[in-house]
């Protein structure tokens, strides 16, 4: 147990340490996240570490904190660290992500099963964000598919949740990533048309 939460270590360190111009993200952090569970870290509560992401500094700093903490990860913590890093992410960073798909691999790994197989736990809120956030920092193709067949299947049954935002947010999405599923967008637009008072010009 020890040497996997040394590598842990390592590979944190690499992430915090990384040049300030173009990170240096390490390789190993594919794998981080299956060694997590061996880390002895202290585990913050569930609320106070998605506070810790929501007010992460830095792309670097939130892939930081799943790498310590992603064996403990839900679905909130998940969606608002997509959102952070929409956010945070600088523009070499981005191409970076979008050139680099194993950059993301534990992240996107997690997220994808946690929609996939625990869909009843993620509301509206949680799956609009995260599809509004993959778009922004342009990350689609074939690594990102089953993460948006996920979003995609976990879409229809919130609908009525949604808020006019969400809505608008979703919709732009698709649109943003070239994604062609008609039903869902068919979905959006009936959702959205009694509700049209609701929408900012």
């Amino acid at each position: 147990a020890g040497g996997l939460a040394d590598g842990v270590t390592g590979v944190v360190s690499c992430l915090v340490n990384a040049s300030d111009s173009l990170p240096r993200y390490c390789e190993q952090y594919e794998s981080v996240w299956a060694a997590a569970a061996a880390n002895s870290a202290a585990q913050p509560s569930p609320r106070m570490l998605n506070t810790r992401i929501a007010s992460a500094p830095s792309a670097r700093e939130v892939l930081r904190l799943h790498a310590e903490f992603g064996s403990t990860f839900n679905e909130v913590h998940l969606s608002t660290s997509w959102r952070r890093l929409s956010r945070l992410a600088t523009a070499p960073e981005r191409r970076l992500f979008q050139r680099e798909p194993a950059l993301l691999a534990p992240l996107r790994l997690q997220t994808t099963g946690s929609l996939l197989l625990l869909r009843r736990r993620w509301g509206a809120r949680a799956v609009a964000s995260t599809a509004h956030s993959l778009a922004k920092l342009s990350l689609h193709g074939e690594s990102w598919e089953e993460l948006w067949r996920g979003i995609t299947l976990a879409i229809p049954p919130l609908l009525s949740s949604f808020t006019a935002q969400a809505l608008a947010n979703t919709a732009w999405a698709y649109s943003r990533t070239g994604r062609a599923s008609p039903p869902l967008l068919h979905a959006l637009a009936s959702e959205a048309t009694p509700r049209l008072s609701e929408f900012k010009p």
